[in-house]
């Protein structure tokens, strides 16, 4: 407060100008003239010492100020940069994680195409062998029911040739049968009639 400091020196001042010019002008200072001029330097000395304290208090307090704002200032300042620390630490983090991030999209997509690559082969050879017994199995099967039904169509044949041939010979088969019953002995031979009119 330099301005305050400089009032009061200026208020000193012109006490003295005001006590020294009361002498020149011959004001007796036991007078009432001069006891009064004395009590208004009194009065204005009084006026300066407490100005002059409220200027020393005042800047006692705004240095204190001043000293409290400087390291308010200065911890603000080391937080900040603590904090500009953080962020630049947060972002290599960041930037780190994104790496890894991308280099496990990577790997993960390596690990699917070798999977592929790997496995898609054997799985449609796998495939291809199944296919393949199936298809054996089916034509096996089919080869059993077509010899099945040939063998089953050639017995039917052969049964069916052989009940008409039955039905055909039928007089002819009996005639053993009669022979044995009407045999005609002829000598040492024995002979039988053929025809059948000759039928018991």
């Amino acid at each position: 407060m330099a301005s305050v400091t400089d009032e009061v020196a200026a208020l000193r001042e012109s006490v003295v100008r005001l006590i020294e010019g009361a002498r020149r002008d011959g004001i007796e200072p036991d007078g009432p003239l001069g006891r009064w001029l004395a009590a208004q330097a009194g009065a204005l000395e009084s006026l300066a010492f407490v100005l002059q304290s409220q200027a020393d208090r005042a800047d006692a307090l705004l240095s204190g100020i001043d000293v409290a704002a400087k390291a308010e200032l200065a911890k603000a300042a080391a937080t900040l940069e603590q904090g500009k620390k953080a962020i630049a630490q947060g972002e290599v983090v960041l930037a780190q994680a994104r790496a890894a991030q991308y280099h496990l999209h990577l790997s993960e997509q390596t690990l699917v195409s070798r999977l592929v690559n790997d496995t898609l082969p054997l799985f449609a050879q796998h495939m291809k062998e199944a296919l393949v017994i199936r298809e054996r199995r089916w034509n096996q099967d089919k080869g059993r029911q077509r010899m099945a039904l040939a063998g089953a169509m050639t017995l039917a044949v052969f049964l069916s040739g052989f009940v008409i041939r039955t039905a055909v010979d039928w007089d002819r088969l009996g005639l053993a049968e009669r022979c044995a019953a009407h045999p005609i002995s002829e000598g040492t031979r024995v002979v039988c009639e053929i025809s059948p009119s000759a039928a018991p």
